[in-house]
């Protein structure tokens, strides 16, 4: 069975109080770094999408 996104750490709903909020949508937030420092990336998602290579087990 393949892993979705809700399954997924990086996986953050958007809440209902939200102005773009829809049932199921979310955004995926990774951290990253560079020489700069940390940084973040967002990109908008939804809980049924089939996981990523990002994808690490929500605990």
């Amino acid at each position: 069975m393949m892993s979705t996104c809700k399954e997924c750490r990086w996986f953050f709903q958007v809440p209902e109080n939200a102005g773009d909020y829809q049932p199921g949508k979310g955004d995926c937030v990774t951290e990253k770094e560079d020489s700069k420092g940390k940084y973040y990336l967002s990109k908008p998602t939804v809980n049924t999408s089939e996981s990523c290579q990002q994808f690490k087990k929500r605990r």
